[in-house]
């Protein structure tokens, strides 16, 4: 298949730039993309339909690049590009290592639980950058992220839709199974609260693999049609695991993958899911934000445990601390290893775990830690986590004695000890208790 714009092409940007058409690498229902080139550096090139050309659109153009991207993540508008008829702009060329969430559907790419945690959390803090900048981007669907499965990393694009939050004069609403029931209804446009709504079913499709509110009433459905589709997701939406409202639960042979994965994490994963469909279906003010999601990934990649007899990944859940936990593939049972407990948060232990900051402090940060765990030369089934900041550590031993723990030193990991590390607590609960 060909584009519009001939291969080897030469162009002059707004910016003075020249760039040559390179590779036709496809069409959507606003226009087409190509590869193109300047000074040796490649990029992508959204080019216009000419019915989709509006002075509205190029305003929103200029406006995007003035401003800047939120963050790297975003493949955002740099340059523009226009030949009298119509135009086109210029933005960063999308590795080929980043997968698609319809590639992760299709088992196309398969991360690691810590990855696809590492992947939510990427994508919620890109989404928070860009509603702190006053925008909505008004179209979060499968088709606008990407990500790398290896590591987690996250692209955002076709940002051209991306709008001043509350802007009315509006042509995008989003697509269909991911706008908010109020869009779906006529009752509000996009703002950052449907985009908090959208942003919760990609979520769901991500660690779920489903669609939330395709459940036994989906399944019942002869034609899906726009009648059929504005009851599901507008006029009466009703979550597959409502704890309270059964009528749309997800049925065994129709949905195995969400009935599959929910079964897989922890309860204060699945708790936001909940709130997000029953109470922010009909609350838009009351919508998981972005931080509580960024607070669940960092608890769920520190929940993870390996099962030792088939080494695939399970969550420790402290909502059934008191159960056994089996592994989810093998069904053989795990073992718990020694675990901080910092609040509300338990975190497991093993030699050469990083503590994340976040525990401590609340800073929402995938790299920054505070200390690690050492297992005691002298004791090999005795732990110690090493103080890794610049602040000495109070500790209580179980007898009630203290002492310091400096910078480069250990706190043991002992029953009925207690550490003080400034700001918050933290007491160890041991294997097998």
């Amino acid at each position: 298949m060909e584009g519009t714009l001939k291969i080897g092409k030469r162009m002059f940007s707004e910016n003075d730039i020249e760039y040559e058409i390179v590779e036709f690498l496809g069409s959507g229902g606003q226009g087409e993309v190509y590869m193109v080139e300047s000074e040796g550096q490649y990029y992508a090139l959204k080019w216009y339909f000419k019915h989709m050309a509006s002075s509205a659109q190029k305003d929103n153009l200029d406006r995007l690049i003035d401003q800047g991207a939120p963050d790297e993540s975003f493949l955002w508008p740099m340059d523009i590009l226009d030949d009298g008829s119509t135009y086109g702009y210029v933005m960063p060329l999308r590795p080929e290592r980043y997968k698609s969430i319809v590639d992760l559907m299709k088992r196309k790419a398969e991360p690691s639980f810590y990855h696809l945690c590492k992947a939510g959390f990427n994508l919620t803090l890109g989404y928070q950058k860009l509603h702190s900048k006053g925008y909505c981007y008004r179209d979060i669907s499968f088709g606008n992220v990407f990500f790398d499965p290896e590591n987690g990393d996250v692209l955002i694009c076709d940002n051209d839709n991306v709008a001043v939050n509350g802007k009315q004069d509006t042509s995008v609403y989003g697509t269909q199974r991911f706008m908010a029931p109020e869009i779906v209804t006529g009752q509000a446009k996009p703002s950052t609260d449907t985009d908090l709504y959208s942003m919760a079913v990609l979520l769901f499709y991500m660690f779920m693999l489903h669609h939330p509110l395709e459940g036994k009433r989906e399944a019942s459905i002869k034609c899906m049609d726009v009648s059929a589709m504005n009851l599901l997701y507008g006029s009466n939406p009703v979550f597959i695991f409502d704890p309270e409202d059964k009528s749309n639960e997800a049925l065994s042979g129709y949905h195995d993958n969400a009935l599959a994965y929910w079964k897989v994490y922890p309860k204060f994963f699945k708790d936001l899911f909940v709130e997000a469909f029953t109470k922010g279906i009909k609350e838009p003010e009351n919508r998981i934000v972005e931080r509580q999601w960024q607070a669940a990934f960092l608890r769920l990649m520190d929940s993870i445990l390996i099962c030792e007899k088939c080494g695939v990944e399970n969550f420790y859940d402290q909502e059934k601390a008191d159960e056994a936990h089996q592994c989810w593939c093998c069904r053989a049972d795990l073992k718990v290893p020694d675990r901080l407990r910092i609040g509300k948060n338990h975190i497991l232990l093993k030699e050469h775990k990083k503590i994340r900051k976040y525990y401590v402090s609340g800073e929402y940060d995938l790299d920054t830690y505070f200390g690690h765990v050492e297992v005691n030369p002298n004791h090999p089934d005795l732990l110690g986590i090493c103080n890794d900041t610049d602040t000495s550590w109070q500790y209580r031993k179980a007898d009630g004695t203290k002492t310091q723990v400096p910078k480069g030193k250990k706190a043991p990991v002992v029953n009925g000890s207690e550490i003080d590390f400034g700001s918050v607590k933290g007491d160890f609960i041991l294997a097998g208790n």
